[in-house]
């Protein structure tokens, strides 16, 4: 089932770009105009508020797009993670306990998707390429369009050097100094204990860098 569908169904908003295959993720809702705490929106959530899940879901939907094109590599893949961490999220947020927070879970559910799609792939012989250049697309809800612009030109040199490392030490960069999550977290989340996350993140930081000491992305 789609978010379209299930959100139809579910009486939710089925309007947002992502149905739609845009590049833009970006979300609209009057509920997203109040600052309320992730645990207060959950609660009110459990109990049927509509708005309240919606409003959850317009304040995540950026950073797991952003985490599942970083991590998967292509638009398509993004979407369909996004889509699935979504459906996962409403059908699974009475299960959701606050020993972590919410978008810790939230990229625990993107990363188990694209960890399957991986599988998936593998098993078939074909994996889409890392896409560098739709990663230096990937848009800000919190930023204005000529931040945005200017930040994409900035960081291109970066994010090739980013695109250029293993998957894995990617991914405890982009856990760590992209959506900030603690060591435990980041460890807990990635299935390692701390010592060893803290050891993938040094050396992923020390790649990082001889990559951009020498200018470009290359290995």
């Amino acid at each position: 089932m789609r978010w379209a569908t299930l959100a139809a169904r579910e009486g939710l908003a089925a309007h947002h770009p992502w149905t739609r295959g845009s590049r833009r993720v970006a979300v609209s809702s009057r509920a997203t105009k109040r600052i309320r705490s992730d645990a207060t929106l959950v609660a009110a959530a459990r109990e049927g508020d509509r708005e309240a899940l919606e409003a959850l879901l317009a304040r995540y939907a950026s950073p797991v797009y952003r985490f599942g094109l970083r991590l998967c590599g292509s638009e398509e893949e993004a979407r369909d993670v996004l889509q699935e961490t979504l459906m996962t999220a409403f059908r699974g947020l009475h299960a959701f306990r606050a020993q972590a927070r919410l978008s810790t879970w939230l990229f625990q559910v993107a990363r188990s998707h694209c960890s399957r799609e991986r599988r998936r792939e593998a098993r078939g012989g074909e994996r889409l390429p890392f896409d560098a250049e739709a990663v230096r697309a990937v848009p800000s809800l919190e930023r204005a369009p000529d931040e945005v612009a200017h930040a994409r030109k900035m960081g291109a040199m970066l994010r090739d050097a980013l695109a250029a490392l293993s998957a894995s030490d990617r991914e405890a960069l982009l856990l760590r100094d992209v959506e900030g999550l603690s060591a435990e977290e980041a460890a807990r989340l990635t299935g390692i204990d701390v010592r060893a996350h803290k050891s993938r993140l040094h050396r992923a930081r020390m790649r990082l860098r001889e990559r951009l000491a020498r200018g470009d992305g290359d290995s």
